[in-house]
């Protein structure tokens, strides 16, 4: 007897699957899971009645039972598959919002969070790839293996075209009596709002022209620094007294376009020394406080079309007509909608480590009547949707013992077991059914967006270095000679040109020592500049190089923004055991004229000699087996070291008298010693471990048993 044949509802691979929502919590719960760790994928099955072993499934449309969930020891946990947008967003812009650039890098990672189940057989769909350079919205992924190299399917992407900035942020400052009321909120909201249509081509820079470099006013209209127009800036005033306690008053703004809300916003507003009691007078969401110079506005969470402001304020005197800069900002955010218009997720569908079993029970009493029931077992770490499970006979498809559909059964964690309903099935013969199982690996699709924007200020000539260094390894061997690449970064954060960089590595020793003038690359921005060798010197263990006069030189002065990247060996020299090289590196840089110097200390690790030896045994044994003239050849190789060895090759030669084969490993053979030789390479041989490998000869003809005892 079979159950009667419902409508099939439309698969689950036409409905969008995962969580892509601003609230992790709320998403899943919304979906019966809960996270209980984010970064591996890691969810709980939620459930009424929690105190039971299983959980009763029903047909959605007639509410009948369909079968029940067995938990393995309880469990409700299981992993989801990993989808991930991944997006770095760094826009520059001016003070006033102009775009400057904005560069943008993503990724779309695909990863197995599972250390035991591979992944295979993924089919990803894409939404709204059209602002970006991935060439289809469909992505098919073979396998996704268990190790860090296979684990991870990566795929880079840019952004085409003009792009607008997401985060909208202006910086509005008015040094007027009553700039408390010019500052107000809704006219602040309305300038804001003019920004929407700027845009910038991501990735690269687009220079807009500013106020002072416009065409010039009557000076009767403008008033100010750089000559801003009133009528286009009139919630700005610029001019203070001197000799004059003066108030400065502040707003930042800001407005978010992004489709959901941002989160952890950071911004900092620089302080300059000169502006005194800063004082913060109002914020319409987050918190503000004052860090030694420095102004942090922190924000939680920011909604999509909701503007944002904070006011402060500041005291000025000055006793010169210098002009004085009013402070950088630089903010930082997270977001969980694509800065690359709007890209998403469509559907995802993946295999992993499962089985399903039909049991057929004959009853004790009524010999040819059959109970059986179709058992699907997730074996694997995951949480799986079992969306179809048809049974029906082999002879007519039509005639349906088990029909289940995607509604009808929720998700399986990890070890659980889905039991149908028993069907009754009267046959004098073994009963032979059809089964067609479709499942999928249930998916977390995260949306990461880490974004950042400068705002610069009213450019202030303030010279500023940063930087870092690296080695390609931190270990050397002992006794021996070994080059370790070390690669030096500096940039030229400030925005005043830099006339001379020096560079100084102390501490250098006979066992650890400097590169020679040749070996020394310098990339500029980019681009290998020529080194002259005056430049690099060596005295009293210190090694320098000395980039002097950059103003007459042929790539000019080291300009804000720019990198400078030093590529050079150092050479070990047959270290001893433990033996150290605990360095100390300064990067110089000064202006022109002369000022104080600036000085960085960037955090460089530390090369140590690691003492290794390779250590092995490796042996034959002959024993006689079966009939005469047959042998058994077991040749062993042991790492009796503390290391593991890697890239052995085991040998063994044949006597022409001897026939061989059964071998327990195959081997290449060849003839590399005159006659025929059976070789073995092995990869990689773990610390402690012990390899056999045997084969079986037989004697023909006149032969020599002794002959076998030669080893290679």
């Amino acid at each position: 007897m079979a159950r009667k044949k419902k409508e099939k509802k439309p698969k689950a691979e036409t409905q969008p699957m995962g969580w892509d929502k601003e609230d992790k919590e709320e998403a899943l719960e919304a979906e019966g899971l809960k996270r209980i760790d984010m970064d591996v994928g890691r969810v709980e099955l939620l459930d009424r009645d929690t105190s039971t072993p299983f959980i009763e499934t029903y047909d959605e449309e007639t509410g009948e039972l369909e079968g029940k969930i067995l938990l393995k020891d309880g469990n409700r946990e299981g992993l989801l598959a990993l989808v991930k947008i991944i997006e770095e967003v760094n826009v520059d812009q001016d003070h006033f919002a102009n775009l400057n650039s904005i560069n943008f890098s993503g990724k779309l990672n695909v990863e197995n969070p599972s250390k035991v189940d591979r992944l295979w057989d993924i089919d990803l769909s894409l939404d709204n790839i059209g602002s970006t350079n991935l060439k289809s919205s469909e992505i098919k992924i073979q396998e996704l293996g268990v190790t860090e190299e296979d684990s991870i399917d990566s795929r880079a992407f840019k952004i085409k075209g003009e792009v607008t900035n997401q985060l909208l942020i202006k910086e509005y400052i008015n040094t007027l009596p009553e700039a408390d009321n010019v500052l107000n909120f809704s006219d602040i909201e309305t300038d804001l709002l003019k920004l929407k249509d700027k845009t910038s081509k991501a990735g690269t820079i687009t220079q807009k022209p500013k106020p002072d470099e416009e065409e010039e006013e009557d000076e009767d209209e403008t008033m100010g620094d750089g000559g801003v127009d009133i009528d286009e800036y009139s919630l700005e005033s610029f001019g203070i007294s001197i000799d004059k306690e003066n108030t400065v008053s502040f707003a930042i703004a800001m407005r978010s376009l992004f489709e959901k809300p941002i989160q952890n916003l950071k911004i900092i507003k620089n302080i300059p020394n000169e502006l005194k009691n800063t004082i913060v007078r109002d914020s319409s969401l987050g918190t503000a406080q004052l860090e030694g110079n420095q102004l942090i506005w922190t924000i939680d969470k920011l909604e999509p079309e909701t503007t944002v402001i904070l006011k402060f304020s500041c005291e000025i005197t000055v006793s010169t007509i210098d002009a004085i800069k009013t402070g950088a900002i630089e903010v930082s955010f997270q977001a969980a909608s694509s800065f690359a218009g709007g890209l998403g997720i469509g559907k995802f569908d993946a295999y992993t480590t499962n089985k399903f079993y039909v049991d057929e029970l004959e009853r004790d009493e009524e010999p040819n009547v059959w109970d059986c029931k179709l058992v699907f077992d997730n074996s694997s770490e995951f949480i799986v949707e079992l969306f179809n499970a048809d049974v029906y006979a082999s002879e007519d498809e039509s005639k349906k013992f088990i029909d289940i559909d995607p509604n009808d059964v929720p998700r399986l964690p990890s070890g659980a077991q889905w039991h149908s309903i028993m069907w009754l099935y009267e046959s004098e013969d073994y009963p032979s059914f059809r089964k067609k199982l479709e499942f999928r690996v249930m998916p977390d699709f995260q949306t990461m967006v880490n974004g950042t924007i400068a705002i610069s200020d009213v450019e202030l000539s303030v010279a500023s270095i940063t930087g870092e260094m690296s080695y390609d390894i931190t270990q050397v061997p002992t006794f021996t000679e070994k080059d370790v690449n070390a690669v030096l970064k500096i940039e030229n954060n400030g925005s005043a040109p830099l006339n001379e960089v020096s560079i100084v590595q102390q501490y250098f020793s006979e066992e650890y020592q400097p590169p020679k003038a040749d070996e020394i690359k310098l990339i500029w921005d980019g681009s290998e500049v020529e080194l002259a060798s005056k430049a690099v010197s060596v005295e009293d263990n210190s090694f320098k190089i000395a980039l002097t006069d950059l103003k007459d030189s042929s790539t000019g002065m080291f300009e804000p923004k720019s990198i400078l990247e030093v590529q050079y060996p150092i050479h070990a020299v047959n270290p001893a055991k433990d033996a150290r090289f605990e360095s100390e590196i300064i990067y110089y840089a000064n202006i022109f004229p002369r000022s104080q110097e600036l000085e960085f200390r960037p955090e460089v690790p530390v090369l140590e000699a690691l003492h290794l030896r390779r250590k092995f045994r490796i042996g034959k044994e002959v024993q006689p087996i079966g009939d005469l003239g047959n042998y058994k050849i077991i040749l062993l190789i042991e790492n009796i070291g503390d290391m593991a060895l890697q890239n052995l090759t085991l040998m063994d030669k044949v006597p022409d008298s001897f026939e061989y084969g059964s071998y327990s490993t195959e081997p290449e053979i060849t003839d590399e010693v005159g006659q025929d030789t059976l070789k073995w390479e092995i990869e990689k041989l773990e610390e402690g471990e012990k390899l056999e490998i045997s084969y079986e000869i037989t004697g023909k003809g006149k032969y020599s048993p002794s002959d076998a005892q030669l080893a290679l």
